[in-house]
């Protein structure tokens, strides 16, 4: 099972992997790193008030990796959670399946993963609308 409206997304960020890193120097003295259980690898900084430099779009925290490759692995775990849980529907449905429970995590796991990234992607959608509505 896999989001129809994110399905073409794939040739997309293969088309942003040429993109470079660029950084800016702003203000921050701390931040506070966010992780996911259902976003493995992704992190989301948060920079407080203070002198510092924060990475561009390009860059993505120590890892090196691009905002493209993370967004694309990130889509790529959500599809992998939906087709586990889709799998042990079939065997829960056969009777294959001992703990019931096992199932239902994995549905929820999907369920939630599925829907953080129906938000991000209506928040992109919007933020490019935006942009797009702006005047020179």
């Amino acid at each position: 099972m896999s989001i129809p409206a994110l399905d073409g997304l794939s040739s997309v960020l293969n088309g942003m992997q040429g993109l470079g890193s660029t950084s800016a120097t702003g203000s921050s003295t701390g931040a506070a790193a966010v992780t996911s259980p259902y976003t493995s690898g992704v992190t989301a900084t948060t920079a407080t008030s203070g002198t510092g430099t924060a990475a561009g779009v390009g860059a993505v925290g120590a890892t090196g990796s691009s905002f493209a490759a993370t967004l694309n692995s990130s889509l790529e775990n959500v599809q992998r959670l939906q087709a586990n849980a889709s799998d042990l529907a079939v065997q829960a449905a056969t009777g294959d399946l001992d703990d019931v429970h096992d199932y239902m995590i994995a549905a929820a796991k999907s369920s939630m993963a599925t829907e953080v990234t129906v938000a991000i992607r209506n928040k992109a959608l919007e933020a490019f609308n935006d942009i797009m509505r702006m005047q020179v």
